[in-house]
């Protein structure tokens, strides 16, 4: 794992895997996450495809420039949010370090809604676009369940073995139907070690994607091609978010995945891989 430092000054904590001189694919991560959602055992099945794979840590994630409570010294207020915007921008800056001219962007949750801006914002740098599990911003469609809504309002416990319990607790309901309670445990450990995200670094991300709210005029500009992959046991962010979201791009098509759900459990892999990589082999052999 390496740091790019952008010409803004945000640090970004990147990994890639395979033949730099392949097709690249850039994996976004989700709210409260970290680039090791995209575990190192799926990256490697995706290069085996024959792709550069690239995931890295968000702004205010992992071991990228996590802020103070007052934000980003240069932010648009004084206060110092960001936006999606802000946060695309991260990605193209990433590109720009890796002197990358493009890459097949594929984001997940939160990420989808990062992968889905750069693609309206610079076009040009989207070889194409995956959006997994993710929504327009439109409040009517995708709607969490009441008992995931109900499990989210409940503050996470200070104690970090507490926290992994409660987290372990909520993935139960979002869930794909490889979920495994060993290997979550595992790898929420594997993020506390790793670092962890302030609650107002994890407030801001929200706020990101509250900030933009309803994007589907700017998602009926874009131009690149799309698939949009959901689970059909998301419960976080239910499939109507995901069959809106095609619907709303010009020309996506839409995937939906039966038995996934708002996870990347290895039991899911053998259908995520191909969703992601027969979509990227097909643009590229235009």
């Amino acid at each position: 794992m390496t740091v790019a430092r952008l010409p803004t000054g945000i640090e970004i904590c990147h990994q890639s895997f395979g033949d730099p001189a392949d097709s690249t694919v850039l994996l976004m991560h989700g709210l409260g996450s970290q680039m090791l959602v995209w575990e190192e055992g799926l990256c490697r099945l995706l290069a085996d495809t024959g792709l550069h794979v690239v995931r890295y840590d968000h702004r205010d994630s992992g071991l990228s420039t996590i802020f103070g409570p007052e934000g980003p010294p240069d932010g648009p207020s004084a206060s110092g949010p960001y936006d999606l915007s802000d946060m695309a921008f991260d990605a193209v800056g990433l590109l720009d370090h890796l002197e990358l001219a493009d890459a097949h962007v594929v984001g997940f949750s939160l990420g989808g809604m990062v992968a889905q801006t750069m693609a309206v914002e610079h076009p040009d740098r989207c070889r194409s676009l995956i959006s997994m599990g993710s929504s327009t911003g439109n409040r009517e469609f995708g709607r969490p369940a009441e008992s995931t809504l109900a499990a989210m309002l409940v503050p996470s416990p200070a104690d970090p073995a507490e926290a992994i319990e409660k987290e372990l607790a909520d993935r139960r309901l979002w869930a794909s139907v490889w979920h495994d309670d060993d290997h979550a445990r595992a790898v929420f450990a594997d993020y506390q070690r790793r670092s962890l995200q302030p609650q107002h670094a994890y407030d801001r991300q929200r706020g990101a994607a509250i900030i933009n709210g309803d994007r589907e005029a700017a998602l009926a500009t874009i131009t690149v091609p799309t698939r949009v992959v959901h689970g059909s046991a998301d419960t976080l962010i239910t499939p109507a978010a995901g069959e809106r979201t095609a619907a709303v791009i010009p020309g996506a098509t839409f995937v939906l995945l039966e038995g996934w759900g708002h996870d990347m459990a290895p039991g899911a892999w053998p259908v995520i891989v191909p969703a992601i990589a027969d979509h990227c082999h097909a643009v590229d052999s235009i």
